[in-house]
């Protein structure tokens, strides 16, 4: 049953305002903080700024974890609740863990004569901003600073437009307003608000706050910046620069820019030199740039001076920050109430300045308003994105739930921010229309169970581009990506997860040799067989061993570190870090490569070697290791025998640190398991072999009750990281490997009606419409595509051509299939006789033919215009029929 509270909330907010348009029900504000109130710490770390479906510019503003004490963590997204803006910049990611990345090409709006502040150092001049202002909205995001500047972002794929409106009477000026009061007594100096000014630091980053990770830390490393007088009459600027570091570990990447100046015809605000010193006679009104000695883990001290000089340039081994400075005066005539405006128009480009400037020209011209660029992206989104799926109004309390819809319009949008759309973006290898490139896969390790499988049914013609840049990648670089930001590829955490995508995206559109089906061919024309070829690398060619700093024995940026072990031995020791993950992964993408080889017809004995390997994720099974949990409440325990576990090259099973339901020491890059218990991991340990799976867990009866015991409360121990320890049951909602957990219960028939019990219960307890209405980070999309699949009722299954059936929550949508494509067709889904008290499903028909089992394969499913369930208060034990597909078979 949903809980007390989200039954209030659901009372109170079903029946409230109707949106108008789709984009209405949208609410960038969800996801942006945690568990406890103003804090980051284990929120989504979703990106609320401005930014178009899969767009490479994702504007918004970067906040400082400085002087949030204890509720100080990384703002992956730029964004944090309580975080003090330090600037406003164009290249973000969202829902992200680990180290930052981006935050770059940045401005920062100020006021009055700078006296206190050091324009090299971003704590001087860092503002709060009123939360109860902050808005964030489709296309458009508002704040306002404590000093009274109001920031209005849009964007459009490469490009944004940011609009400072500056107070109209004197207010606090630049003085750095840290929520800590020491800090922030230093600058309580009352400054003229005369004076405007937009600061552009080419050292700014989004840095890591935690120490221990600062060897990865983003760095700058030299730049260059020109000054111009643009054709509005005001200045601009352009140039490049260059950092190292960021999550993927990439040794450089480097980012052009071009900016334009405009303000208001008649508005009240002149260029003014005052604030650069004269130096030559090649000056533009109102610009200055400057430079100071960068070090990136010391702010800076001593002041810059701002020269008139309009080119600067710092090479790597200088060691200097370089910036500009942009200044306004109001007219002497004009009073001190006329409020004053400064709009910015930046564009962004991996290729070169000329292409950033051209991007402003063709996306964001003078010609169209900030409010046309708003409108704009409102469309975009709804004509691809969010029209995907129709809340039907058919007078039901579940289509009139605004709350409901709210959630699910908000996790579309949210999923369909990465990965980034760079084609024609490169700058090693040419991108076009015939060879597409996306970058921030960040990571496929989150994203390969729901996300792309999402993207394939509902985005078909992106996910099409996406596969391809995936083999594009391979093709140019060497290595297919399990993690990729910056143009690099990094990390990889477990398996080399573009092989289960690949043999995911092949198996529905192509053939399935599971189902001996074939495909429709939604995709289009991918190269399969260069596909395989990528693939195949990743199962037989060990990587090179790159150093890193989380991971004792490295190897994370592409490829299967630990394939030596695994090839040699048939298993993984702890010779390798996270030795349990590979060793069950590893064997999954193997899985999939014998898909895709099966189906292409290469040699029997190639597709027999990968099967036997796919089987191989058992040499990891430890039939011996037990653990007792207390369920029944009278002080006996049940034992549950059979879990992963780590291994010694003598084949004998490590039991020193070891404990299948906590952390020991952590769930981490140097330990046994990655972000997951062995409880939680072991029933995913083979989604292609469920039969195995569950016959090593004890049979049927054993297994639905060691799922039980997941959702139970109070068994769950810490991970050891705030992320990815939403609730206190072994089941961990905010966890890729738990994805699967409240669904498995249909591989045994008849137990349907639990997989609609907790599946509800999950997205009740720990989702929402609030700003903490995710259960930890909600990783590149993959929170919200899992949250969007229970919405409506099907759950993938990744490498296999199959959906397991759920219970949907709303009585009827229609969900546009294939879109893009030629083959774009729509598939209805209902609940009849959903309600708050009936939701257990008693009958389920595909087309009016019934179906007595849990699941539907892809071919069904796409093939069919309506997929029925009928529900009732009570559960029923409808799906008696067939289990799903295992590589074992069932006895």
């Amino acid at each position: 049953m949903p809980s007390l509270r989200l039954q209030a909330a659901l009372f109170f907010l079903s029946y409230g305002h109707a949106a108008g348009r789709l984009s209405d029900y949208v609410d960038l504000l969800i996801g942006t903080e945690g568990a406890t109130p103003g804090s980051g710490i284990a929120s989504g770390n979703v990106f609320p700024g401005a930014a178009l479906p899969n767009g490479m510019a994702k504007v918004g503003i970067d906040t400082s974890y400085t002087g949030l004490d204890a509720l100080a963590t990384d703002v992956n997204a730029g964004y944090s609740p309580l975080g003090n803006v330090t600037g406003v910049s164009m290249l973000h990611v969202t829902g992200t863990g680990g180290d930052p990345t981006y935050g770059l090409v940045s401005q920062m709006p100020l006021t009055g004569t700078l006296d206190s502040i050091n324009i090299a150092n971003n704590l001087t001049y860092a503002q709060n901003r009123s939360l109860a202002s902050e808005t964030a909205a489709v296309g458009h995001f508002s704040t306002t600073l404590l000093d009274g500047i109001q920031i209005d972002i849009t964007a459009s794929n490469h490009t944004g437009i940011i609009r400072y409106t500056f107070p109209s009477t004197t207010s606090a000026g630049n003085g750095s307003q840290l929520v800590d009061a020491d800090t922030r007594s230093a600058f309580e100096t009352t400054q003229s608000a005369d004076d405007a000014h937009i600061l552009v630091d080419l050292t700014h980053v989004l840095p890591a706050q935690n120490p221990s990770t600062m060897s990865y830390s983003q760095q700058y490393l030299r730049g260059n910046l020109q000054i111009r007088k643009g054709s509005s009459g005001q200045a601009s600027y352009s140039g490049s620069a260059t950092y190292t570091g960021a999550w993927p570990n990439p040794e450089e990447h480097q980012y052009f820019f071009c900016g334009n100046f405009s303000v208001p015809e008649g508005s009240v605000l002149t260029p003014t030199n005052t604030y650069a010193q004269a130096v030559g006679f090649d000056i533009v009104d109102g610009a200055g740039t400057f430079s100071w000695p960068y070090n990136a883990y010391e702010p800076a001290t001593d002041k810059p001076t701002v020269r008139s000089d309009t080119e600067i340039y710092a090479g790597t081994g200088n060691r200097m920050g370089i910036g500009s400075l942009f200044s306004w005066s109001r007219a002497s005539s004009i009073t001190g109430n006329s409020t004053a405006i400064i709009e910015a128009r930046v564009g962004v480009s991996h290729i070169g300045v000329e292409k950033a400037c051209a991007y402003i020209e063709d996306e964001i011209p003078a010609t169209r308003t900030f409010d046309d660029i708003v409108e704009q992206a409102r469309q975009e989104w709804e004509t691809k994105i969010l029209s995907a799926v129709e809340v039907v109004n058919d007078n039901s309390t579940t289509s009139q739930n605004v709350t409901l819809k709210r959630m699910l319009y908000t996790a579309l949008y949210q999923t369909s921010l990465m990965p980034t759309d760079k084609t024609g973006e490169n700058p090693y290898w040419t991108s076009n229309a015939s060879f597409p490139y996306y970058d921030d896969h960040y990571t496929i390790w989150d994203t390969y169970r729901t996300l792309l499988p999402m993207y394939h049914l509902l985005f078909t013609s992106t996910y099409s581009r996406v596969i391809s840049g995936l083999i594009n990648i391979f093709s140019f670089e060497g290595y297919l990506p399990a993690g990729r930001a910056a143009n690099w590829n990094g990390r990889v955490q477990g398996g080399t997860h573009a092989d289960l995508v690949l043999g995911d995206a092949y198996v529905k559109s192509v053939f399935s040799p599971t189902t001996n089906t074939t495909g429709l061919g939604e995709l289009g024309d991918i190269d399969w067989t260069e596909a395989y070829a990528g693939m195949v690398k990743n199962a037989e060619i060990l990587p090179a061993r790159n150093a890193d700093s989380v991971a004792f024995d490295g190897a994370t940026k592409e490829g299967r570190g630990a394939l030596d072990d695994y090839l040699q031995l048939r298993y993984i020791t702890r010779n390798h870090s996270r030795s349990i993950s590979r060793g069950l992964e590893y064997p999954q993408d193997d899985f999939a490569i014998w898909a895709v080889a099966k189906g292409l017809g290469v040699s029997e004995a190639e597709q027999a070697r990968y099967l036997d390997r796919a089987a191989w994720w058992e040499n990891q099974w430890n039939s011996a290791a037990v653990t007792s949990l207390a369920l029944s409440g009278n002080g006996t325990n049940t034992t549950f025998t059979g879990f992963a576990g780590p291994r010694d090259a003598d084949g004998s099973f490590n039991l020193t640190d070891y404990n299948p339901i906590a952390c020991v020491p952590s769930c981490g890059w140097a330990d046994d398991i990655y972000e997951a218990k062995v409880w939680e991991t072991s029933f995913t340990a083979a989604p292609h072999d469920m039969s195995r799976v569950i016959a090593l867990m004890g049979g049927d009866e054993a297994f639905v009750q060691r799922l039980d015991a997941s959702f139970v409360p109070g068994l769950g121990g810490s991970t050891g990281n705030a992320n990815n320890d939403a609730g206190s049951a072994l089941f961990n909602p905010g966890n890729e490997p738990s994805f699967p957990m409240p669904f498995l219960y249909n591989y045994v028939p008849g137990y349907h009606w639990k997989t609609a019990n907790q599946s509800r219960a999950v997205v009740d307890e720990f989702y929402s419409d609030q700003r903490n209405g995710y259960p930890g980070n909600t990783d590149a999309g993959a929170l919200p595509s899992w949250l969007i699949f229970n919405l409506l009722g099907v759950y993938p299954i990744t490498g296999q051509p199959m959906y397991l059936l759920g219970a949907p929550r709303f009585s009827s949508v229609k969900v546009r299939l294939f879109a893009g494509t030629g083959l774009e067709r729509t598939l209805a889904i209902r609940a009849d006789g959903l309600t708050d008290d009936a939701y257990y499903p008693q009958k389920v028909t595909l087309d009016g033919v019934e179906l007595d089992r849990a699941w539907v394969s892809h071919t069904e499913l796409v093939g069919a215009s309506e997929l029925v369930f009928e529900m009732g208060s009570q559960p029923a034990r409808w799906d008696v029929g067939e289990r799903p597909w295992s590589m074992s078979g069932w006895s």
